[in-house]
């Protein structure tokens, strides 16, 4: 139990964290790093932040973040890589006047991406490496995409747009799901609780596609 002194010490500490806080609102840093990389799979685990993936060069991931209110005050980011994995997050908990961060990802050619993302929406553009990605509370959208999608949203819309991959699972647990392929597919799956909606090339045979939905529209059309 805390005593009268202790009780008044406590009150200075989350006095003094909220002024922080509150001097924080407004402000923005911009800051980029370089992770030496050899491998032929890289790990992200993302926290809280927005999250972009676009394609790097060879030997390094390169990430680039932008940090507004109180995430940018000492120790509420973080960005680690060890073994493979890539860790990044923010603090954004409590009474939070102003308080964001995005990470852009660079990736190496021809790595394979698996992406577990709590708190943000999760974006990839122009990947041609495999993708698997399970994003919960934010939305997920790949475009343009080449290699093998297993994609995951728990709480919010899933979208592909211009996939030349020919293997694809999609799946939006409570939430639309829109999937447009270029390319004809050996094999599609595409599921929603919402609207579950796909586009196939004129060349690609819909017997190699299953779209189904928990209780919304089921839409197959061909694109031009």
């Amino acid at each position: 139990m805390l005593g009268r002194s202790g009780t008044g010490l406590l009150a200075v500490a989350l006095l003094a964290s909220g002024c922080a806080d509150f001097r924080a609102v407004n402000t923005t840093r911009e800051e980029s790093r370089d992770f030496p990389f050899h491998n032929t799979k890289l790990v992200i685990e993302n926290e809280q932040s927005d999250l972009r993936l676009v394609p790097g060069a060879a030997g390094t991931v390169q990430v680039r973040r932008s940090l507004r209110g109180k995430a940018t005050l000492e120790g509420n980011a973080s960005w680690t890589l060890v073994d493979g994995r890539l860790r990044l997050g923010a603090t954004c908990s409590g009474f939070v006047p102003d308080c964001g961060s995005l990470n852009v990802v660079a990736v190496p050619p021809e790595t394979a991406v698996e992406v577990t993302s709590d708190g943000g929406p999760v974006r990839s553009a122009g990947f041609a490496g495999d993708l698997t990605a399970d994003v919960t509370r934010g939305w997920l959208r790949v475009e343009d995409p080449v290699g093998t999608l297993r994609l995951r949203c728990s709480t919010a819309n899933l979208t592909v747009t211009g996939a030349r991959s020919t293997d694809v699972t999609a799946v939006a647990d409570h939430g639309d799901a829109h999937v447009a392929l270029i390319v004809a597919p050996s094999r599609v799956e595409v599921h929603a609780g919402g609207l579950a909606e796909l586009t196939l090339p004129p060349s690609a045979d819909p017997a190699r596609a299953v779209v189904t939905s928990d209780r919304g529209e089921v839409t197959v059309r061909r694109g031009a």
